[in-house]
């Protein structure tokens, strides 16, 4: 079995840093200047996003309309691009997703899994050609893309940490492609009585990972479920009660799933 190292680096230019993890069986394998200038287009990309969406810094775009300026919308592609998406998310969950929090549109549900999917397809996938890369990934936050060269015998390992105590591994992802995300936090302006502490989800894209995850917790125990088994999800709850609950492309070891 091949022994595989990783190098990770970190890119500090939004509100979240973002990390960068290639796998691979000798790094001394690895054109460094390969590597230095992916990193440099990505920090460069983030640095705009940053400029579109960041809520500290006054005149991002972002801020301005939530003031009340609309001109993003028609001067902005990015910011048309995710403020659709978001809306696209809050009529699929239902608005158990929701993009307003005090009366204010803020795009943060989802936007780490837009940036993740929009930098790792356009940077990190390529890298997968250069000799000695086996694997990528990309994280910020609880949202993570990963992806591995074809044809070889590698998996990434994403481990799932109880929400009440993060010594405590609860379960253990081994995926070659695809995207986690884990949301314990409710950031929605519809929700449900629920006892669902955290919600996991296994997705092709970081983007429909974060949206499920968030969507999971607001609807809750009674109503998630529909939602695992009309969209054929992954993934995990942990139920404060019935501790965890497994369900695969919409089937569910522990939740009855309605028809």
């Amino acid at each position: 079995m091949t022994e595989y190292k990783y190098i990770s680096i970190i890119v500090n230019k939004f509100e979240q840093p973002f990390e960068i993890k290639l796998a691979t069986p000798n790094p001394d394998l690895i054109d460094q200047r390969v590597i230095d200038d992916a990193v440099a287009k990505i920090s460069g990309n983030i640095k705009e996003y940053d400029d579109v969406f960041s809520l500290e810094n006054n005149n991002s775009l972002l801020a301005k309309f939530q003031d009340g300026e609309e001109t993003a919308l028609m001067i902005s592609k990015t910011f048309q691009e995710v403020y659709e998406q978001t809306i696209m998310a809050e009529q699929m969950t239902h608005h158990y997703f929701s993009s307003y929090f005090n009366g204010k549109y803020d795009p943060i549900g989802l936007l780490n899994g837009w940036m993740i999917d929009k930098i790792f397809n356009k940077y990190l996938l390529s890298l997968l050609s250069v000799e000695g890369i086996d694997g990528v990934s990309l994280r910020c936050g609880e949202d993570v893309r990963l992806a591995s060269r074809p044809n070889i015998d590698f998996r990434w390992r994403v481990a799932i940490k109880d929400p009440q105590n993060l010594d405590i591994l609860l379960a253990t992802y081994f995926l070659q492609n695809g995207a986690v995300s884990t949301s314990n936090e409710m950031r929605s302006l519809r929700k449900e009585k629920s006892n669902i502490e955290q919600v996991t989800i296994v997705s092709n894209s970081a983007l429909d990972a974060n949206i499920w995850s968030s969507a999971g917790i607001s609807a809750g125990t009674a109503k998630f479920p529909e939602f695992i088994s009309k969209y054929h999800l992954t993934g995990m709850i942990v139920d404060k009660y019935a501790g965890m609950e497994n369900f695969r492309d919409g089937f569910s070891d522990k939740i009855a799933m309605p028809k």
